[in-house]
């Protein structure tokens, strides 16, 4: 068997974990996975979804990656045990994930100075960073920060169907990732909005019941400010 990978991606050395017994080819492979994260997409991005705060834990990322992949690999919801690049040291990756969790919960009751779509990026980034699975990262970092998106009642970006292969559009994708790594969201925020992503305008969250539950006081002074810095109207 032979499987190709295009640049950022985390190559399959071991495939002694793949499930379906008919899968020869790269196509075969890309076939069989995009069946059951489609499946995945469905459960985890459709109907409605409770506020990220009620489901950002360890245990549920590690099950929407699981839902993704365990039709195709019988390492789908583990974590990697080896270390890669990207991706933190293995035995960081629990830890580094129940950091991320803390931080999203700490957005959900305390002010911080980040647009949704800011938050988003970060937890999309993150993800992408601690590379917790032997595979599927970046899939499940883009859904993962759908969900969030979407539990948020906003516009997910429409991801470029090409960013599995040598495109452009990975090109600009792995670029903007790399400029994350260094602590600049900016470009990976440009990327999501320019492929659909978008915060709601002030006079929406100001208008809305449902913005007004969440955003009041300090909170809303501190996302204020980040319009401000994201040149927003206000």
């Amino acid at each position: 068997m032979r499987f190709d990978y295009p640049e950022g991606a985390t190559p399959i050395d071991d495939i002694s974990g793949l499930i379906p017994d008919w899968v020869r080819t790269q196509e075969d492979l890309n076939l069989v996975e995009a069946e059951n994260i489609s499946q995945a997409v469905r459960k985890y991005l459709t109907g409605r979804i409770s506020l990220p705060h009620k489901w950002f834990t360890v245990s549920f990322l590690k099950q929407i990656h699981y839902d993704m992949l365990g039709e195709v690999w019988d390492w789908a919801g583990n974590f990697r045990v080896t270390n890669t690049i990207p991706g933190v040291t293995s035995y960081r990756i629990r830890s580094d994930l129940e950091s991320l969790c803390a931080e999203v919960l700490f957005w959900s009751s305390d002010a911080v100075e980040l647009t949704l779509i800011e938050q988003a990026a970060r937890i999309h980034h993150q993800l992408v960073f601690i590379h917790p699975f032997p595979n599927g990262n970046g899939r499940f970092s883009r859904i993962v920060a759908d969900r969030f998106l979407k539990a948020l009642q906003l516009s997910s970006p429409q991801w470029p169907p090409d960013l599995g292969g040598d495109s452009q559009h990975r090109k600009s994708y792995i670029s903007a990732l790399k400029n994350a790594d260094k602590g600049d969201l900016g470009s990976l925020v440009s990327f999501m909005e320019k492929h659909g992503a978008k915060d709601p305008p002030l006079s929406q969250i100001l208008g809305s019941s449902f913005f007004k539950k969440l955003y009041q006081g300090k909170k809303l002074e501190l996302l204020q400010k980040a319009y401000v810095r994201r040149g927003y109207d206000v």
